[in-house]
């Protein structure tokens, strides 16, 4: 039977740090993507393109210093970027 880890403030505290250091990640990510693109892009397909990518990179990165996002542990960083990439799209498409 697997035991449980215990949740002390250093746990705590570096889960804290690791999810606003990747909020923080994914924003300016795709900020700065969405303005390269915006150049060659509608801006409809660049903003989703660079949420997309951004999560993907952000998720990688996270997932690299063995700090995945809680419930996303066994997710492939492609495929959260892909999903929300897709999101994006679908909602600017239906929240015009």
């Amino acid at each position: 039977m697997a035991r449980k880890k215990k949740l002390t403030p250093a746990v705590i505290a570096r889960r804290v740090f690791f999810f606003i250091a990747g909020s923080l990640l994914v924003g300016f990510l795709a900020v700065f993507l969405e303005a390269g693109l915006g150049m060659y892009l509608p801006r409809h397909f660049s903003v989703s393109i660079a949420v997309g990518v951004a999560v993907a990179v952000t998720f990688w990165l996270l997932g690299f210093l063995k700090h995945p996002p809680l419930f996303l542990k066994n997710v492939h960083p492609l495929a959260a970027g892909l999903c929300a990439g897709l999101g994006v799209h679908i909602a600017r498409f239906w929240l015009r």
